[in-house]
């Protein structure tokens, strides 16, 4: 199934491979973290599921409210705590979310305290790694380590799986959108909650 949301290039293809996904799964309970005006969850609410949204901004949370009555947006921000109950969730998704989040080990603590165990984070972020990293180098290194870019974080594979198995999460599938694996755009990734866990960095001052 392809989604009726107005989105183009990698977005639109994160979207879809998502929803697709969802289509023929049985009723769930989701969360959208970064739900803007709450087109995905209408989406999720159309296909059976009981879909949830989140965002920090609430100018978007007013339009998503709007929009779909029905459907449960709340104001809040990830990087403190998740406004549900623990072990709520059967999926949270966070498209393209990661890479701006400040408090990395605070929001995947988040995530795992409101999901089932068993329960799915089903993640996108942008895709770095050795060989890449060296052609962002080359040719194109002050615009993409732009400091006024929102992106504050930048993971491989490695790293994103590292930071998710410290805190209770296996990573079940992995898929890379736009372009071959070695430059592709972004990664579609599957995490499975394997237990309740909450880690916090190290590095926190």
């Amino acid at each position: 199934m392809c989604s009726n949301i107005t989105m183009s290039g990698i977005q639109k293809q994160r979207v879809d491979f998502f929803l697709e996904m969802m289509k023929n799964s049985k009723r769930k309970k989701i969360l959208d973290i970064g739900c803007q005006s709450g087109d995905v969850c209408y989406q999720l609410y159309e296909n059976g599921h009981e879909p949830y949204g989140i965002d920090v901004v609430e100018e978007v949370i007013d339009t998503a409210r709007d929009k779909y009555p029905k459907i449960d947006f709340r104001v809040g921000d990830c990087e403190t705590q998740l406004s549900f109950e623990d072990k709520f969730f059967d999926v949270v998704w966070a498209g393209d979310l990661i890479e701006h989040i400040h408090f990395t080990d605070t929001f995947i603590n988040e995530v795992n305290r409101v999901l089932k165990l068993g329960g799915l984070f089903i993640l996108t972020t942008p895709m770095h790694n050795r060989l890449k990293s060296i052609i962002i180098s080359l040719y194109n290194f002050e615009e993409h380590f732009n400091p006024e870019f929102p992106h504050l974080r930048f993971y491989t594979l490695k790293s994103l799986r590292r930071v998710l198995e410290t805190r209770g999460f296996r990573i079940v599938r992995v898929k890379y959108l736009g372009r071959i694996q070695p430059f592709a755009k972004s990664m579609f990734v599957i995490a499975k909650k394997l237990k309740d866990r909450k880690i916090y960095s190290k590095h926190r001052h």
